[in-house]
């Protein structure tokens, strides 16, 4: 075979080596982003990385040619006696030891250079005695690295760089004007219920709706059918955005718009309750049902009453509250309870059209339905009462919201208001059609929901 053919299989299996280095990274992040044990690689990529290694060891070793033996240095094992008197011999005039003095005087010799970097080459540990080439005082000609300005010793430890973002007032303006059309244009209600909140809290709130609808949109361009796994990336970007700019992570601020509205606007938000709102998405990544109407309780906790506590947060900083109350926390994990399960079954028909089915899997079981049937409409009665359970479930957590009013403080209430005039929203039109998620007129969108809001306000209710 020809040298030529060694060197296409050294090349090639050096280039499926770097694809398995690739294939296990992506592995191995989808492993991270879905929070599932790292055991052990594909099987494929397994096979792939052994044959590689064994070509590259065949193909380079053929490249290479035999093996050629180093010639040993012939003053390694010599005395200085004997290589000095072996140098003067084979030039005269040039570098000479003393014995006497121990070291080496230096006399014209014009292979010098050459026969000093062959003693210096031999007898390394003596080379500081050389008269001559020890001077340690640096050359008028060489520049002093080390008083060159701006010039920085070297730290025993890593320092965590500053976190602090230049954010120009026109960068600022153009984030806040991001985070509003973001808003207003994919999550009506919420912009709605913004403009009944204090001015001065506004544009933290809008900042904060606006990352809720980043992780939305992201979690929406992922399909369970596709290989890409851009969508996952992009959850980790959102979660290392939130660790930089609240200062859990020495990760740089990124440009982003919505980075810069939660810096500039929202720099007191709560980190752990963002980061809830990313780590919810990224357990649901794939679109797999819920496996108990207990994991959707508790997914509308993580979203929708992180984002209403974070609404809450916001207007008792606006109010002078030191803390927020811990009722303010149970009516809103109840509000968002209510509201991750009925907002299940507005959403049931857009995302079958997706073909993706959600509905818990235990009530599934309970009336004898699997994803294949309600896809495919095989027991739309089963369907209809698995619906009815679910607003029973939203309309004890809303009831159980409501028992709470009197020990929500006045101010703090407007921020509970928006998802229960929803909720109530929803489950009155479940119930008018006949609890049938494959109506299109559940998909309706409150026509009052500004008015309701101002009454609810006026009144000091939710």
């Amino acid at each position: 075979m020809s040298k030529t053919l060694y060197n296409v299989i050294t090349s090639v299996s050096l280039l499926s080596l770097l694809h398995c280095a690739y294939s296990a990274a992506q592995h191995r992040s989808y492993l991270r982003l879905t929070e599932q044990p790292f055991v052990t690689l594909p099987a494929d990529v397994l096979a792939q990385t052994l044959i590689s290694l064994v070509a590259l060891i065949y193909g380079a070793s053929h490249v290479a040619g035999a093996f050629q033996h180093i010639k040993s240095d012939p003053n390694r094992d010599r005395s200085w006696d004997e290589a000095g008197s072996s140098y003067r011999r084979s030039c005269p005039d040039g570098l000479f030891f003393s014995r006497q003095l121990n070291t080496f005087t230096e006399r014209p010799c014009p292979v010098k250079l050459l026969n000093r970097s062959l003693l210096c080459s031999s007898f390394p540990h003596l080379f500081y005695s050389i008269s001559p080439y020890s001077n340690t005082q640096p050359s008028p000609s060489s520049p002093d690295f080390s008083n060159l300005p701006g010039a920085r010793k070297p730290k025993s430890r890593l320092l965590k760089p500053s976190r602090v973002l230049e954010i120009t007032k026109e960068q600022a303006k153009e984030a806040f004007n991001h985070c509003i059309e973001t808003v207003r244009a994919r999550d009506r209600d919420n912009y709605q219920a913004i403009l009944t909140m204090p001015k001065s809290c506004r544009p933290e709130l809008f900042a904060v709706h606006a990352f809720n609808v980043e992780l939305a949109l992201v979690r929406d361009k992922i399909s369970p059918r596709s290989a890409d796994t851009a969508g996952m990336y992009r959850l980790q970007f959102w979660r290392d955005a939130v660790g930089a700019i609240y200062g859990d992570s020495v990760a740089p601020i990124p440009r982003q718009p919505v980075a810069i509205a939660l810096c500039s606007f929202a720099p007191n938000a709560s980190m752990p309750l963002l980061d809830s709102l990313i780590i919810a998405r990224q357990k649901t990544i794939g679109d797999r049902p819920f496996r108990s109407i207990a994991d959707l309780e508790s997914y509308g906790i993580a979203t929708t009453g992180a984002l209403i506590c974070l609404q809450a947060d916001a207007l008792a900083r606006v109010s002078a509250m030191e803390a927020l109350p811990e009722a303010v926390t149970k009516a809103a994990n109840e509000l968002g309870t209510a509201y991750g399960v009925i907002n299940l079954v507005r959403s049931f028909l857009p995302l079958l059209q997706k073909g993706v089915v959600l509905l818990p899997e235990d009530l599934m079981t309970i009336h004898n339905l699997t994803p294949d049937k309600v896809y495919n409409r095989k027991n739309p009665e089963a369907v209809m009462q698995l619906v009815k359970d679910l607003v029973k479930v939203a309309s004890a957590h809303i009831a159980a919201s409501k028992q709470l009013l009197p020990s929500v403080p006045r101010p703090l209430r407007k921020a509970l208001a928006p998802t229960s005039s929803v909720v109530e929203y929803l489950i009155r039109n479940t119930s008018k059609f006949n609890h049938d998620p494959y109506d299109n007129r559940l998909q309706r969108r409150d026509p009052f929901l500004m008015w309701k809001l101002v009454v609810k306000n006026a009144l000091g209710r939710y």
